[in-house]
């Protein structure tokens, strides 16, 4: 409580007499300060709460759309997510993410007047994180003038993708050296994410950098010898060093973003995709059973079993009730979508990708009350229902997604070679426990989990892909920018997507405020992208 307090008071600090940050907008409205006065600790657990709830919140849970692009989940009524339809429209995800940059920046002005290089290269780290996120949905973007309004800055010149990213990078390394000089302690109360540990503040910064090093490499020079020198620093490696924070009950500001009040409407209009729920199954992943509910009316095709209930308890306790139903083509509506019924004799089953025009009769389903209900796709589990659980966190970067880009980077030859395969269990193994889950003992026999040690790369980069996908699950925009950079696993031509007919958007347009308040600054950054400001045009990172 005395933390969500003190969060509480500063974003009076923050926001006094404001409303919600419009950028351009907002800043020719009024040249505020973005910051009035706040103690160091209480900045630092303002900043780490802020950044990992909207970070989570525009790229992971609480974006959809990303979601369904990669195909963790599907649209069961709003199903235009399916196929990407959301990215031709200007799109204003960026908003989301600039109060908690604004808060940073100010937060790193204000220590460095104190001589706080500990907080300051803690600072540093966010806001690497969120101008990456930035950049990489949108490409050029305003690194250098964006934000500063306060400042008299109200129409920002953007930056060059190709000049941000050794810039992000580099304040990665400032801050692990500001931390390894910093002689001041962190407060253990208000680091709601490392209780004061510098180590762990310090991996963080090399295991992000790896990240950013890895997502740009193909482009940036000298990119194997940099991740040759980071892959040798301390890294994130273990659960709890992972960079991710709790969600918390009570306030809605603090839950977990797909959690409402009961196993609500809201809830059932995005079911597991498909994609999710075979992958799992073939991998034999005990993730399944944490992550997707039993189906309420599972299909059989015997007679004798219609109307069959069972109970079924999941790994966290909680419990849920199927009835099967016979495929009786006698009667009407059975027979009106049996051709649909893809998934009988199971009790998990996904929603097809890409599928638009016959949501209603996913798998099948013709006993529906309302468009929004589905007895033949399983719904996401109780726990990702729930405002707040121990395993229901932010996450930022984990151990698992630092063990898949040393994979990967093994497989490349930025590192030995040797380690592909180690590193590649470990991330598994790794991710698994992160949703309390321990593999079985004959996982990596499985066809499916099995390394390719004799293998090509291909095969090998393709096996890594597969196993980051899962630990990146519902961390969308990870998720999405690591299958745009290398196009694994292998999901763009899944389902109903199979005719090609939806090709795979590579960038967010840039929101309509942008044409309207800083047009000439807009009109240059769009000339320089190939197709114009379209979700097709290539930025920097994909030339």
């Amino acid at each position: 409580m005395k933390k969500q307090i003190s969060l509480l008071i500063l974003t009076l600090f923050v926001l006094t007499g404001c409303e919600k940050q419009l950028l351009r907008q907002d800043d020719i409205l009024q040249k505020r300060n973005a910051l009035e006065s706040a103690t160091p600790d209480l900045l630092l657990s303002s900043v780490i709460q802020q950044s990992a709830f909207a970070y989570q919140y525009e790229g992971g849970v609480g974006n959809r759309q990303l979601s369904a692009t990669v195909q963790y989940m599907q649209g069961n009524r709003s199903s235009d997510n399916n196929i990407y339809k959301g990215f031709p429209k200007p799109n204003s995800d960026l908003y989301g993410i600039t109060a908690p940059i604004k808060l940073v920046q100010a937060s790193i002005n204000s220590v460095q007047k104190l001589g706080l290089k500990g907080y300051e290269g803690i600072f540093l780290i966010f806001k690497s994180l969120l101008w990456s996120t930035a950049t990489d949905l949108y490409g050029d973007i305003y690194y250098t003038e964006g934000l500063r309004g306060q400042e008299g800055i109200l129409f920002p010149k953007f930056d060059e993708q190709k000049d941000i990213y050794p810039a992000l990078i580099q304040n990665l390394k400032d801050a692990a050296q500001l931390l390894t000089e910093s002689t001041e302690s962190i407060d253990k109360t208000y680091d709601i994410l490392y209780a004061g540990d510098k180590a762990k503040w310090i991996k963080f910064a090399n295991s992000l950098q790896l990240r950013l090093l890895m997502r740009a490499s193909k482009n940036l020079p000298n990119a194997a010898a940099q991740i040759a020198a980071v892959a040798a620093l301390p890294l994130i490696s273990s659960v709890g060093d992972n960079a991710s924070i709790p969600y918390l009950d009570g306030d809605r500001t603090y839950n977990w973003p797909l959690s409402y009040d009961a196993y609500s409407d809201n809830f059932q209009i995005f079911r597991p995709s498909k994609t999710l729920v075979d992958t799992l199954k073939a991998l034999n992943d005990n993730r399944l059973y944490v992550w997707v509910a039993p189906l309420e009316k599972p299909w059989v095709n015997v007679k004798a079993y219609d109307g069959y209930t069972q109970t079924t308890t999941d790994p966290n306790g909680f419990t849920y009730t199927s009835t099967a139903e016979y495929i009786d083509r006698s009667k009407a509506g059975i027979a009106a979508a049996a051709h649909f019924i893809v998934d009988s004799l199971t009790l998990y089953a996904g929603y097809t990708a890409g599928m638009y025009e016959n949501v209603l009769a996913a798998n099948g389903n013709y006993d529906f009350p309302t468009t929004i209900f589905n007895y033949k796709i399983s719904k996401f589990s109780k726990l990702l229902n729930a405002k707040a659980h121990p395993l229901l966190k932010a996450c930022m970067i984990q151990s698992d997604e630092v063990e898949f880009l040393l994979a990967e980077a093994a497989v490349k030859g930025y590192i030995s070679a040797g380690s592909a395969e180690a590193h590649y269990k470990s991330g598994v193994t790794l991710a698994n426990s992160r949703w309390g889950v321990t593999i079985t003992g004959g996982y990596f026999d499985n066809a499916s989990a099995k390394f390719p040690a004799a293998g090509s790369n291909d095969q090998k980069l393709a096996k890594i892909a597969l196993q980051k996908w899962l630990g990146h699950f519902l961390m969308g925009v990870e998720a999405y920018v690591d299958h745009r950079r290398t196009r694994l696993p292998a999901i763009e031509l899944n389902g109903e997507l199979i005719n090609g007919l939806h090709p795979f958007p590579l960038r967010f347009r840039y929101p309509s405020t942008e044409m309207a308040d800083n047009a000439a600054n807009y009109q240059s950054a769009v000339a320089k992208l190939d197709k114009g400001d379209d979700e097709f045009s290539l930025m920097w990172l994909l030339k």
